[in-house]
């Protein structure tokens, strides 16, 4: 059987602008892992584009650490996704 989720994310607008802003903050993909508590490749997908969502709550650490508004990195986003669970 098949189930379909309602999943909220937010999707990043600009690599280039998450790019400037660690730049601008003297952070490295680990040093702004650190501070927003997830893996280092987390950012290092998000850092070139190769990962475009995440949750919300990292959003809002990534924001603040970056000392940006949350809404000049990242747009609110849904997607559905069909998982298979058992009868």
């Amino acid at each position: 059987m098949r189930q379909l989720e309602r999943r909220f994310e937010v999707r990043l607008i600009s690599a280039e602008q998450l790019k400037f802003w660690m730049a601008y903050r003297e952070l490295s993909v680990r040093e702004l892992a650190f501070k927003v508590g997830c893996s280092h490749s987390t950012i290092g997908h998000l850092r070139p584009g190769a990962r475009k969502t995440c949750r919300p709550e990292l959003a809002n650490k990534i924001a603040k650490a970056l000392e940006r508004p949350k809404e000049a990195l990242f747009v609110p986003t849904s997607s559905i996704v069909s998982r298979d669970v058992a009868a």
